[in-house]
C-alpha cells in the first residue's frame, strides 16, 4: 500500500521520452556488415560498368566527329556545285571559246568549269561569272571570278579561292548525252547537257559519285 503523500514510481528501467516505433518496424534491426560490403561491391560494379560505357561513347564521338566533318564538307561542296549548274548560261548567250559546262586540264589535272549567271550589277545590269572546281595540293577548291557584263572578261579578272574538302586526290566528270548515256566530257561543247556525273575520288581510297543537274 503506498505511502500517503508519495507519488508510486513506475519501472525505472523504462526510457524517457518514449521511444516511437514505425508501425510494422522491428525493435533493434539494422545493416549488418556483410550485407553493407554487399552494398559497396554492387554500387562498385555499376560504376565500373558505366564508366567503361562513358569511355566507349567518348572514343566512338572522337573516331566519328572527324569522318561526320568530311562528309558535310563534301555534302556542302557537292550542293554549291549543283547550285552553280542551275545558273549555267544559256548556250544562246554563249559563244566560242565559252560554254556552259566545259572539262579543262589545269596543270595536267582535270577541272570542272562552269560559266554561271550572277547576282545582277549595281546598276541592274545582267552579269556572269566564271565557276573552276580543281583540286590542288589534296584539297578540292572553288575559284570565282568577280562579276563581269561581258563573257570575255569573265576570265580576265580577279577569281576568289575557297576551300571545299580536304583529303581529295581528284575529280572525274561526265556528261549525259541523250541516247548515248554517259560520255567523257569534251573541253568545248557549245550545247548544254541534263545533267553531269561528278566523281570525288579521295586519298583513303574511296570515292563519292553525285548525279548534278544543268539549269
Amino acid at each position: 500500500m503506498p505511502l500517503p503523500g508519495r507519488l508510486r514510481t513506475t519501472d525505472r528501467r523504462r526510457s524517457w521520452p518514449p521511444r516511437v516505433r514505425a508501425p510494422g518496424a522491428s525493435a533493434g534491426k539494422g545493416f549488418t556488415l556483410v550485407e553493407l560490403l554487399v552494398a559497396i561491391a554492387i554500387m562498385a560494379l555499376v560504376a565500373v560498368i558505366s564508366w567503361r560505357g562513358l569511355s566507349s561513347l567518348i572514343a566512338t564521338r572522337d573516331r566519328l566527329g572527324p569522318e561526320a566533318d568530311d562528309v558535310r564538307a563534301l555534302l556542302a561542296a557537292t550542293g554549291q556545285m549543283q547550285l552553280d549548274l542551275e545558273h549555267a548560261v544559256n548556250p544562246v548567250l554563249a559563244w566560242r571559246p565559252y560554254a556552259p559546262v566545259s572539262v579543262v586540264t589545269i596543270d595536267g589535272a582535270i577541272a570542272l568549269q562552269i560559266l554561271r549567271f550572277s547576282e545582277p550589277l549595281p546598276d541592274g545590269a545582267s552579269a556572269v561569272q566564271q565557276v573552276t572546281y580543281a583540286v590542288v595540293d589534296g584539297v578540292l577548291l572553288r575559284q570565282c571570278s568577280a562579276a563581269v557584263r561581258s563573257l570575255p572578261s569573265a576570265s580576265n579578272v580577279p577569281v576568289s579561292t575557297a576551300r571545299l574538302v580536304r583529303g581529295v586526290d581528284s575529280i572525274q566528270v561526265r556528261i549525259w548525252r541523250a541516247n548515248q548515256g554517259w560520255t567523257e566530257a569534251l573541253s568545248y561543247d557549245p550545247t548544254m547537257p541534263p545533267g553531269i556525273e561528278v566523281v570525288l575520288k579521295r586519298q583513303d581510297g574511296t570515292s563519292l559519285r553525285r548525279v548534278l543537274l544543268v539549269g
